[in-house]
């Protein structure tokens, strides 16, 4: 069901598993900490929309927008706080970062291929703007068709069916076209050289942002 896709996404990063080791460890993110890290980021190019705002302001209206976002979904006032890490951070800004579960409730009514095209969309900064997105299942375990229009060209492309796995020839292609409008998308691995698991992450950054986040948090990247 489509609710399941988006409440997915947005939890997502209690997947991680750099994530869960902190929260096992039982150590709190001091609000400095947090504001550190904002600041960080921001040399990476991350939370460009706040661009007028200290760090501490950011720190601020990031927390109101959580606990706007997490009342929606509670249907009722709630405050889930900003002890947040600097990878959690990152995924606040979904036009420097994707980060999702490959198992993503992927079916014929859900529309998730849709759903991550217009993602890469909006995280490549208008280089990628497809148009007229659409996702075809001729049974409920497929054959699927993807496309979309590009620059005045469709692309299309058949996804392989697997239970309700994303196939990576999405990443594939988004990125490939993204690349050809000199926009850098590389993935990012965290602390290891194996990633996350079963979740996947993504960023638009240029080399210069990428040697700080490797530089702070010993971040490894893949292009």
């Amino acid at each position: 069901m489509k609710y399941i896709f988006v409440l997915l996404f947005i939890f997502s990063s209690c997947d991680n598993p750099r994530k869960t080791n902190i929260m096992n460890s039982g150590k709190k993110i001091p609000k400095e900490n947090v504001i550190q890290n904002i600041s960080i980021l921001r040399k990476s190019g991350f939370f460009e929309n706040f661009s007028k705002f200290s760090d501490k302001e950011i720190f601020e209206q990031l927390h109101s927008n959580r606990i706007d976002d997490y009342s929606k979904i509670f249907d009722k006032k709630y405050d889930p706080g900003m002890e947040l890490d600097e990878f959690d951070l990152a995924c606040i800004d979904k036009r420097k970062m994707i980060y999702l579960d490959l198992e993503s409730d992927v079916c014929a009514e859900n529309n998730v291929y849709v759903d991550v095209i217009k993602m890469f969309s909006n995280l490549s900064n208008g280089s990628f703007n497809p148009q007229n997105i659409s996702e075809k299942w001729q049974s409920p375990s497929g054959p699927i068709t993807v496309e979309f229009e590009l620059n005045n060209e469709i692309i299309k492309f058949n996804p392989k069916y697997s239970d309700d796995w994303l196939d990576s020839i999405v990443f594939e292609i988004c990125k490939e076209k993204i690349k050809a409008n000199k926009t850098r998308i590389v993935e990012c691995l965290g602390e290891s050289k194996y990633g996350y698991g079963q979740n996947i992450a993504f960023m638009r950054i240029t080399e210069t942002e990428q040697n700080n986040l490797e530089n702070n948090y010993k971040y490894k990247f893949r292009e």
